[in-house]
């Protein structure tokens, strides 16, 4: 967080010599009210009164334009201090790794890139100026009544540290408060993530009642933790304005006496009167920004801890080799951060371009996650795996995933036009020639010809416009416009009918060949051309070979061929 703080420096120095300079007019204000009734109103002299009225009222506009324009550069720097860390946390979540993208969870990111930094940004552009002003003020005014009254000065010394006191034990009492409060917005945020994004299963299993009374519970604990906390924060403004009350009291009971004796003039004490009020405004200055600190220290907390996350850089990882494109798995296993068992156990095989692997099981079988290790979403825990001949954990990310065409089991498209989406991969965008191509080939140029647009027409948010298979179809042709060297696909044919399927994968051929082709799939009719099929289960690879290789020596693979094809189908 500090570096995002340095490039403001220069601007803090200008900020800091604009309010000096106009504490320094506001601090001669009340000397100048002191002569004009010492010299002027108490002796009748109008003249006097008149002149040094238009000094006063030309130090308070100069006062005025000073700190204005020490509010446009506050303003100037809280707004870009946001706008940078904002900047930074969305480059910091897109270079995190999956797990470590699931310790935070998307509610808990989004809180602290959105409410966490407005919290810091109204810190920032509430406080700058107070947070400079206040120790400038305290102790010039401090000094100028000094120097008016030293016995009346006493006062200062009982009043200002009942007031810290009063701050410190409300600040004490309210952070830890604070702390919670943050949690919890993470929590309520998380109840409505889930209810929004499950809405259809929680109506369709009747669950509304449950899932008010989890989110009630939360709410309620919200309720109770701010209640608490604002308890201690309703006391600050009343006891203030005790203390400041009772201080001018003091002042006025003691300056009486001092005028009495000959010791000060009326004037004086007026003037000592506005520097006490003064210092008891810088003081409440000071309880403004305790009062707001512990809220914004929390937030302040949480967003240096997301941005502490560490991540890999590239800059010593290799380029990939050029040669014929070989992805190996070398003994291979791997479990998520605190799994009991491996989800995937010593998997070994090679796939080269121009040959289709196909791997086939079950749900939960470990299908999905050999995609996601090929990506590097997560780190193998034991064998390796070569791209080319290389360790993909020497690849540079970049090199790695541009090597990659991914269609995945739920396919997602941006709120963009087809055009865009299909470019994703691409540093430009595709031809109208290249994009009817792909979409050809992935059998979506039919429903594609007919939107409004054509390639350029819009896709809703999550492609809602879209059926399911519509933007399977588009996901696949999206991986095929990268012109990958291994392209992957994710049980992403399991939306489209039969006829499409055979339709698909028949137009894929050609532009497969000279690419390594990984298919994950649960129909058996997808894989039967692959040049090799891997039969997974509970993480391990049970068979391995062609559809009729398998079909003489799999029982497992006999088994799913015939439930979806048929006895005779199956050994046609």
């Amino acid at each position: 967080m500090k570096q995002h703080i340095k490039p403001y420096i220069p601007l803090i120095v200008p900020e800091v010599l604009l309010i000096g300079l106009s504490i320094l007019a506001d601090l001669y204000l009340p000397r100048l009210m002191s002569f004009i009734i010492d010299a002027g109103v108490l002796r009748g002299n109008v003249d006097l009164i008149l002149e040094y009225a238009l000094y006063m009222i030309g130090l308070a506009l100069v006062s005025v334009l000073l700190m204005t324009a020490a509010g446009h550069l506050a303003s100037k720097i809280s707004m870009g201090f946001s706008r940078d860390i904002r900047r930074a946390i969305f480059s910091h979540v897109l270079s995190l790794r999956f797990e470590q993208f699931e310790t935070f969870g998307a509610p808990s990111i989004l809180t602290r890139a959105t409410d966490d930094i407005s919290q810091l940004e109204r810190m920032a552009i509430v406080t700058l100026r107070p947070m400079v002003r206040a120790p400038l003020m305290f102790f010039g005014a401090t000094f100028m009544a000094v120097t008016t009254d030293l016995p009346l000065s006493a006062v200062i010394l009982v009043s200002a540290p009942m007031l810290l006191g009063l701050v410190s034990w409300i600040a004490r009492k309210s952070i830890p408060g604070f702390g919670k409060i943050r949690v919890l917005m993470d929590a309520i945020n998380l109840r409505f993530r889930e209810r929004l994004t499950g809405i259809r299963v929680i109506r369709a299993f009747r669950r509304e009642g449950y899932e008010h009374e989890r989110f009630t519970t939360v709410n309620d604990e919200m309720r109770a933790v701010s209640e608490e906390v604002n308890n201690y924060m309703v006391i600050m403004l009343p006891a203030f304005n005790l203390i400041f009350n009772m201080t001018m009291i003091a002042l006025l009971y003691f300056g009486a006496g001092r005028i009495s004796a000959g010791a000060i003039e009326v004037g004086d004490l007026m003037a000592f009167i506005q520097y006490i009020t003064q210092i008891m405004f810088a003081l409440s200055m000071f309880s403004m920004l305790f009062a707001m600190y512990p809220n914004a220290r929390a937030a302040y907390d949480r967003i240096s801890e997301l941005l502490a996350t560490p991540i890999y850089p590239d800059e010593d990882k290799r380029a990939l080799p050029e040669q014929k494109t070989t992805l190996t798995f070398d003994h291979v296993s791997f479990s998520y951060p605190g799994a009991e068992r491996p989800v995937l156990s010593d998997i070994s095989f090679e796939v080269e371009a121009g040959k289709k692997l196909a791997i086939i099981g079950g749900t939960g079988s470990g299908k999905s996650t050999i995609l996601q290790l090929i990506h590097r979403f997560y780190e193998v825990s034991e064998g390796e795996i070569r791209l080319n001949g290389v360790p993909i954990g020497d690849l540079s990310t970049d090199a790695l995933r541009k090597a990659l065409g991914y269609a995945p089991q739920r396919p997602h498209l941006l709120s963009r036009s087809v055009r865009d989406n299909l470019s994703l991969g691409r540093d430009i965008p595709l031809s109208d020639e290249d994009a009817l191509e792909f979409l050809e080939i992935s059998q979506a140029d039919g429903f594609v010809s007919k939107m409004e647009s054509g390639i350029d027409s819009a896709v809703s948010q999550s492609g809602k416009n879209l059926s399911g298979g519509q933007k399977q179809r588009l996901s696949i042709a999206r991986a095929l416009a990268k012109r990958p060297k291994i392209l992957l696909f994710d049980d992403a044919f399991s939306a489209l009918d039969f006829k499409t399927d055979k339709a698909l994968r028949k137009a894929l051929a050609p532009i497969s060949k000279d690419a390594a082709t990984i298919i994950v799939a649960q129909r058996v009719m997808t894989v039967l051309d692959a040049d090799e099929i891997l039969v997974l289960e509970d993480g391990k690879i049970l068979s391995r070979g062609t559809h009729d290789e398998l079909m003489a020596s799999s029982e497992i693979y006999r088994e799913i061929a015939a439930s979806q094809l048929g006895e005779e189908a199956a050994y046609a």
